[in-house]
């Protein structure tokens, strides 16, 4: 997955079999299939509560520029980054349009 380009137009979801939780100012996902825990704060628990919606990168990366004070290039770096571990630890999927 950390090969891939994340394009603007790439559908980002959460796939049924990822609970989340939150727990003390962080969001906590369990991954029912390998039951592995992982935990978002700050602004991964921005991006997750864009991403139970289902959105594309380009409606991710508009909506976090709107919330925090960040160079764009900067912000897309960090959260393509985020969105790979996300997908290879299995809690989010990334398809291309």
């Amino acid at each position: 997955m950390s090969d891939r380009t994340i394009e603007a137009t790439s559908r980002l979801a959460v796939p049924g079999h990822v609970l989340s939780r939150k727990a003390g100012g962080e969001t906590v996902l369990l991954n029912l299939d390998s039951e592995e825990y992982y935990g978002l704060d700050g602004v991964g628990d921005r991006l997750w509560g864009l991403l139970e919606g289902g959105t594309t990168f380009g409606q991710v990366i508009a909506a976090l520029l709107d919330d925090y004070e960040v160079e764009r290039a900067a912000l897309e770096a960090d959260v393509s980054a985020l969105l790979a571990d996300l997908a290879d630890s299995g809690l989010v999927l990334i398809d291309a349009a």
